[in-house]
């Protein structure tokens, strides 16, 4: 039997949560995954409210960023030198696409920094 320690603010179903179970919080609402994906953008009080997400679709969604990121990466690359990556060797292909793809996670991580600092 599953173990169960949060009730969804929402649709009151109880569940089991990694993150609630080793950290109790007081005065947070807790909205099960299905009832965020449902609210979306209108969740009241996010700030109060812990999303309780299933490890799998934590991974879902890491995979999903990876796939995006590096689709936005090569895209940029391809665009900006498309005629020199034709006359690179194999090898050469390959770490100038390693590189570009640090470079791009670097950058990515640094705005991402940025963003934080703003709010």
């Amino acid at each position: 039997m599953t173990e169960k320690n949060i009730k969804c603010s929402s649709c009151g179903n109880s569940d089991y949560c990694e993150r609630c179970a080793a950290e109790p919080a007081e005065g947070v609402s807790h909205l099960c995954f299905e009832c965020y994906k449902k609210q979306g953008k209108d969740v009241k009080d996010l700030e109060k409210t812990h999303v309780c997400i299933p490890p799998e679709e934590v991974a879902k969604a890491y995979d999903q960023f990876l796939a995006d990121v590096t689709d936005r990466a090569f895209t940029e690359l391809w665009n900006t030198e498309k005629k020199k990556l034709k006359e690179l060797s194999k090898q050469e292909i390959a770490k100038t696409s390693f590189f570009e793809g640090a470079r791009f996670m670097i950058e990515f991580m640094r705005r991402m920094s940025e963003q934080e600092k703003q709010q």
